[in-house]
């Protein structure tokens, strides 16, 4: 029963089908650290078998390859991505590679909602695709991992649900749902939309 709950968490985590078109050749734009922009097929390819991270990007018939030192924002087809200097919650096989990470926009607004993407070896035949929700308040640059329940790869103790609920000091219902982990991950992308529109939740 312990390993069909685990398994059942576990596919939950997994990216469905539609959110999938990031880690596939896609229509993309860039913007490199000098400033240059460009477009070209990209496609996210994320840390394994001693490999770091990386944008593979596809015009006539070229592939080139991105670090995060190399490029600040990307989008690939409707997905935008930004980096993040010095990321304190690296994780699963990219915990190897400390430094910069990408996370791909979620919600925009006084409460910024980012997903950080990683890879986890869970055993010689069976990788997970893991997805961390990741909050600041706009204008800052102090980052909080909100993870209801167990994430693989994750060290669970960098997430106390108090500090993301003190993002949200105008609803205090959501705040005390956010300290007890009581926002899903389900649910989350759409809370946050609400708060950031003045939807407010009453006792």
């Amino acid at each position: 029963m312990r390993l069909f709950s685990f398994l059942l968490m576990i596919a939950a985590l997994l990216l469905p089908a539609r959110a999938q078109a990031q880690f596939t050749f896609a229509p993309g734009t860039y913007q490199l650290a000098n400033g240059t922009k460009g477009t070209a097929s990209l496609k996210l390819v994320l840390a394994e078998g001693g490999r770091p991270t990386v944008v593979v990007g596809s015009k006539n018939s070229r592939e080139r390859t991105f670090r995060p030192a190399d490029l600040p924002a990307f989008t690939i087809d409707t997905h935008r991505f930004i980096k993040v200097n010095d990321f304190r919650f690296l994780s699963g096989t990219d915990a190897e590679f400390p430094g910069a990470a990408w996370l791909e926009t979620l919600e925009t607004g006084p409460v910024e909602l980012f997903y950080y993407h990683y890879q986890v070896e869970m055993g010689p035949n069976f990788k997970a695709h893991a997805k961390l929700p990741i909050l600041r308040k706009a204008g800052t640059t102090t980052f909080f991992a909100y993870a209801p329940g167990r994430t693989p790869g994750f060290d669970q103790k960098l997430a106390p649900g108090g500090f993301v609920a003190a993002l949200f000091p105008a609803d205090p219902v959501l705040q005390r749902q956010f300290a007890t982990n009581s926002v899903s991950r389900a649910q989350l992308a759409a809370v946050v939309r609400a708060y950031n529109q003045g939807v407010r939740l009453t006792p």
